[in-house]
């Protein structure tokens, strides 16, 4: 233990001559000999935070008292702040980084909603107390009115017109931060009897002015009695602030047509497509209605109701069929219904009339339209329903020599052929050769043996109904042909030879129409389906009967 008491006491007047000699004779604080600090360690705020202040003022540059300032902060929203005397506000303690929204507003001013970020760096360096500013902010006062005298078309006063004038802007935010500003008026009101429309707690126009805002004026169409057949258009018109200043705050305008006068009354769009403006399409599968379905046809334009004249009839036009119409749609939507359902392959012909309700010329199918019973997704087989030949000279009751014998389909068809028509034949020994199938129109039903030439068959689609007296039957209403038709024909013109033994036939003689010889692709009698018949028929005798003679009229 003395040992080592004595070392220590050995050791101090050493160390302490060691340290006397240091010197700072540049006076930095830093003994000489010393190096420099090489590098600073700076303490950064963790979470930054700053503030979001400014001023509101009236648009006549004045401080502007007891603004509610409201901030959101995300979906937060912080506890509200008002202006102080001199228009000033502020909110403390807010994240650096931060989107806020601002709204303000007071009672009998517009109200003004704005976004900013509050500074959270300096360079690249965060910091504390960054200030969002925000101003002044000027907020209009609402304690002007805007009038407009509304007259309709016709010149009388527009009364309980609905109209909505959008002040815009309301506020503005001069300098600061400010990302986006929205600051606007909406006021609706109602015309009176004078057609006065006026819009109350809206910014003045020399209010306005000095925001260098306008006032966008829209009315509605208008429709006093709400049959939805509008009696005037609507109108949208925008007036900039300085023009009421120098013109004044009451204007007259006058509300235009709802509809054009000058515009022919016509169809718009329709379930026909037979009835499409500038897209006609008469092929059955565009024209085709289900059997219990109604026809849809929508104008241009509000049409008179009792002026709307519709006509039905079948493919021979013999006589009007039940139908009924309904418009709606504020006169612009007539919907036809046949009072009977409609037959699966059958052809109808349809005639409209109508009168635009603003006047002008009438609206007409022209002579007719042509529409098609079915489901377009169902197409039925083809048959045949009926034979019968028109007797010429007497009513003996047989099938002679060139008289014409028409087929009646189920369905309507039509002939696309380039090269040959289907041929009708018959099982019998027309030219008296002692076999069947050797001469035009004959072929033999238990081998199918013939010469290929039979009686043509061709389309012979009605223009009027069916002559049983003369002069004939006239169809109610003119009509157009289709290019479809359920009856098809040929003429019995067997060959002209002394042998020849059945110069006439007997109407229940089976038919047989050869149909399997075409080629499809280039000739093919084709349903309103669009379906190409391939199949032969056989036809039995027992369907075939006469036409009588038209005899004259008492």
């Amino acid at each position: 233990m003395g040992t080592m008491k004595k070392l220590a006491m050995a050791l101090v007047p050493f160390l302490m001559a060691g340290c006397g000699g240091a010197e700072d004779a540049n006076g930095d604080g830093i003994a000489d000999g010393i190096q420099d600090p090489n590098n600073v360690s700076v303490v950064v705020p963790a979470t930054p935070k700053g503030t979001v202040s400014g001023q509101v003022l009236t648009t006549q540059q004045q401080p502007l008292a007891s603004v509610n300032v409201t901030m959101t902060i995300g979906s937060a929203t912080v506890a509200p702040v008002t202006t102080d005397a001199g228009g000033n506000f502020i909110f403390k303690d807010v994240p650096g980084g931060a989107q806020v929204l601002l709204t303000f507003s007071k009672d009998g001013f517009a109200s003004l909603r704005a976004s900013s970020v509050v500074p959270s760096t300096a360079g690249n360096v965060p910091i504390n107390n960054g200030n969002a500013s925000f101003g002044p902010v000027l907020l209009s006062e609402l304690n002007g009115s805007v009038k407009f005298y509304l007259f309709g078309p016709d010149g009388r006063p527009a009364a309980n017109a609905r109209g909505t004038l959008d002040v815009n802007p309301a506020g503005r935010v001069l300098f600061g931060l400010s990302e986006s500003t929205t600051s606007r008026v909406v006021v609706e009101a109602v015309s009176d009897n004078n057609g006065l429309i006026t819009f109350d707690k809206v910014p003045s126009p020399v209010e306005l002015s000095r925001l260098g805002g306008s006032y966008l004026l829209s009315v509605n169409a208008l429709d006093t009695n709400g049959d939805g057949i509008y009696e005037a258009g609507g109108l949208v018109i925008n007036y900039p602030a300085t023009d009421l200043v120098r013109q004044g705050t009451v204007k007259t305008e006058r509300l235009p047509p709802a509809y054009s006068p000058g515009e022919a009354l016509a169809v718009r769009y329709s379930s026909l497509g037979a009835l499409q403006p500038g897209n006609l399409q008469t092929k059955p599968q565009h024209n085709m209605v289900k059997p219990t379905d109604g026809i849809y046809i929508v104008f241009n334009q509000p049409v008179q109701a009792s002026s709307v004249v519709v006509g039905l009839t079948d493919e021979y036009g013999k006589e009007s069929l039940a139908v009924s119409r309904d418009v709606t749609g504020g006169g612009t939507v007539l919907t036809i219904k046949p009072g009977q359902a409609l037959s699966a392959g059958r052809e109808y012909n349809l005639y409209i009339r109508a009168v635009p309700l603003a006047g002008g010329a009438p609206f007409t199918t022209g002579s007719t339209v042509a529409f098609f019973g079915g489901d377009l997704s169902s197409p039925p087989a083809i048959a045949v329903e009926s034979v019968r030949f028109q007797e010429v000279t007497t009513n003996n009751g047989l099938i002679d020599r060139l008289e014409t014998v028409y087929v009646n389909f189920n369905q309507v068809m039509t002939p696309l052929l380039e090269t040959q028509y289907a041929q009708v034949y018959v099982g019998l020994d027309l030219n008296g050769s002692g076999k069947i199938g050797d001469a035009t129109g004959e072929r033999d039903p238990s081998t199918g043996r013939s010469t290929g030439v039979g009686f043509t068959l061709q389309m012979a689609e009605p223009t009027k109904p069916i002559a049983t007296r003369t002069p004939a039957e006239e169809p109610v209403f003119p009509f157009d042909t289709s290019g479809y038709s359920t009856r098809f024909s040929f003429t019995y013109s067997p060959p002209a030879t002394p042998s020849a033994t059945f110069v006439s036939l007997q109407p229940g003689t089976s038919l047989f129409i050869h149909f399997s010889k075409l080629t499809p692709s280039v000739d093919a009698y084709e349903s309103g389906w669009g379906v190409a018949q391939t199949a032969d028929i056989t036809v039995n005798g027992s369907l075939i009967t006469p036409i009588a003679v038209p005899v004259a009229a008492p």
